[in-house]
């Protein structure tokens, strides 16, 4: 446990120092998150509003995918190869559809699960105060949450970032190349150091920074007097939520990188070159 906190601590000091590095994942981080926002925001009133939209799609699908390559081949090599970053970010979105497709059906299961247990109708009497009692428990309700949130919210991400890493670079190769057996044992050491306890310890403190603090942050809302203070206060938030978001899915899949690589049974020596200068940083 010490030695992940160490990698996780470690990576976000190397992240924050290398302005360089950090200064490009902000520029490509930025594009997404303003794609983002246009794509949410247009009206399809006219033709040229909707062939918008669907431009805006793609550019939001390739920011995303170009950024968690850039950030993984980034800690491989130390370096910005970019046409491998842009044929990585290819690989990554034809991975991530199975992915998607299987959350999917992972969902609509647990829907269709869950409506055989409805919680019951229960009339409680008021309090003399006028308020109400509280509800009792649904458990089958809270177990349903806490499934879909382990395997929505946890296995699927870190099954989905492990095969990124696996396929970045020239992996992707090797794992169809030495028949059915060895890329049956390539898949499971992938989804074996995706569930180790250091991956997952990594993903919950990425969790907590890219996910709860900005959730934190923006859920409060403040009675302020005057136009101007409303608005600088609601800016405020955003750049905040904004930064946590980015520092924390930056430094939650630079260190799961450097973990996987770590952990790879056969590192090349790029690999381990570039994992000792990552620590070093």
């Amino acid at each position: 446990m010490t030695t992940t906190l160490k990698l996780w601590f470690g990576t976000l000091k190397a992240t924050l120092t290398n302005i360089r590095a950090l200064a490009i994942f902000l520029v490509i981080y930025a594009v997404l998150i303003a794609s983002f926002l246009r794509f949410i925001w247009i009206r399809e009133a006219t033709l040229w509003q909707v062939v918008f939209t669907y431009v805006l799609m793609v550019l939001m699908l390739a920011a995303f995918f170009i950024f968690q390559a850039v950030i993984i081949d980034r800690v491989r090599d130390q370096k910005f190869r970019w046409s491998t970053i842009l044929i990585d970010a290819a690989k990554f979105f034809v991975a991530t559809i199975p992915v998607v497709l299987l959350g999917w059906l992972i969902h609509y299961l647990l829907t269709k699960w869950q409506v055989r247990f409805p919680p019951p109708v229960v009339s409680l009497p008021p309090l003399p105060s006028g308020t109400s009692q509280p509800q009792p428990t649904h458990w089958p309700s809270l177990f349903f949450a806490t499934l879909r949130f382990v395997l929505l919210g946890i296995a699927l991400p870190l099954t989905t970032i492990h095969l990124w890493i696996a396929m970045a670079g020239g992996e992707t190769r090797a794992m169809f190349t030495a028949g059915a057996k060895q890329f049956v044992k390539r898949v499971g050491g992938t989804l074996a150091r995706a569930f180790a306890f250091e991956s997952v310890l990594i993903h919950g403190l990425g969790l907590i920074v890219w996910f709860i603090l900005p959730w934190m942050i923006l859920a409060p809302s403040f009675s302020l007097k005057g136009y101007k203070t409303a608005l600088a206060a609601i800016i405020g938030q955003l750049l905040l939520a904004f930064f946590f978001n980015f520092v924390g899915w930056v430094v939650t899949i630079s260190a799961l990188t450097r973990n996987a690589l770590e952990k790879s049974p056969t590192p090349s020596p790029d690999r381990s070159a570039a994992v000792a200068v990552e620590a070093a940083a």
